[in-house]
């Protein structure tokens, strides 16, 4: 491991990070490398200490998505089983179609369907609120990001499989194996770094779209906004933080990921599946690049477009799953290395966004030799 393992790119990498903290492009920020389950390098920046958590928005979501492994791995959750076949209250409005696997990998169909705190409390009031949402499109039909909705189901179906509270799965399953605390929870352990918004959308002339192309590659990969800032910064509030939001709502410091991405190369069938079977290989709506999703994340893949999956473009067999604002949370099996960078900031121009994650990502994958 020693041997693997480069010091001097690790300086390469605080240095930059460093930078962003010093240019103010963040003003908190913390990253982790682990590898054969420790954690080799660490460090936090600014305006943050070891023990601050960082909000780490849609990240959550692979964290959740592994916990419901157990029930594919033992026949009581199929693939091609339809989700109202467990969830009734969902099987409305032509939902009733929806199976398993369009819920896992964003072809439900329903993207912008609402939860809010009158609903998301309780089973009763999340089961009621499915009932009222409608379709969008066919599923099956297209591939778009689910930002909040398809993660609330998936937490309903580890509650209606399990007999308890998907929280409490999420962390026997996922989180407590890895040793780290709980990243989904009511309260955490540590004090909790505010987000903030930073920078501006350069909008939508032909010189700021000839300018984003440039940085995309092409200009229908210049990705759609999918959840807006306000929504986001909403994170900060407490209220939100201890709702526990499946697709969003995790608090974690860097080192916990990374330890908990560790786990996700044990040799099980099931882990493999969700680690490297891409299920969901259509184009995403709003980006135009194949969505690579396995059942509980997203796969770097070979096709030229990892960077803008927010991957290494040298590590075509990572897989996690990002959060707003450049969180950045993978696992590469070919080195077996895990990765995470969190901070405070989100950045409003996606140019310049994509520019710092291809940097972060380039500087950390050279920490660990193959």
């Amino acid at each position: 491991m020693a041997t693997r393992f480069d010091p001097s790119a690790v300086s390469r990498l605080e240095s930059y990070l460093s930078e962003l903290i010093d240019t103010g492009a963040s003003q908190a920020a913390q990253y982790a490398i682990a590898l054969d389950g420790e954690v080799l390098a660490t460090r936090t920046f600014g305006a943050a200490t070891a023990d601050h958590r960082f909000v780490i928005f849609s990240a959550t979501k692979t964290i959740v998505a592994m916990a419901i492994l157990p029930h594919l791995a033992d026949g009581s959750l199929e693939l091609s089983r339809r989700v109202a076949d467990h969830l009734p209250e969902f099987g409305t409005h032509g939902k009733d179609e929806v199976t398993v696997l369009q819920l896992l990998t964003m072809q439900g169909g329903f993207p912008q369907a609402p939860m809010g705190p009158k609903s998301w409390g309780t089973s009763a009031g999340r089961r009621a609120q499915f009932a009222e949402w409608t379709l969008d499109w066919q599923p099956g039909a297209h591939t778009e990001y689910h930002p909040i909705a398809a993660h609330w189901v998936i937490a309903e179906l580890i509650e209606a499989l399990s007999g308890r509270s998907f929280v409490e799965v999420v962390h026997e399953r996922v989180t407590a194996p890895a040793g780290v605390p709980a990243i989904l929870a009511a309260e955490v352990d540590g004090p909790v770094v505010p987000v903030r918004a930073h920078g501006e959308h350069p909008g939508t002339s032909p010189e700021a779209l000839a300018d984003l192309a440039r940085v995309f590659g092409r200009p229908d990969l210049v990705p759609a906004i999918s959840i807006g800032a306000d929504a986001l910064l909403s994170m900060n509030d407490p209220r939100a933080q201890a709702a526990c939001i499946p697709g969003g709502g995790g608090r974690a410091r860097a080192a916990d990921v990374a330890l908990v991405y560790q786990t996700f190369l044990d040799d099980t069938p099931w882990r493999r599946d969700a680690i490297g079977t891409i299920r969901n290989g259509s184009l995403n709506i709003g980006d135009n690049t194949p969505a690579s999703r396995t059942v509980a994340g997203v796969v770097a893949g070979h096709d030229g477009y990892a960077d803008l999956r927010w991957f290494p473009a040298t590590a075509p067999r990572a897989v996690g799953h990002h959060g707003a604002g450049g969180q950045l949370c993978w696992v590469d099996p070919d080195t077996g290395m895990s990765f995470c960078f969190l901070h405070d900031t989100l950045e409003q121009h996606p140019g310049v966004e994509l520019t710092r994650i291809r940097r972060i990502n380039e500087l950390a994958h050279a920490c660990v030799r193959p």
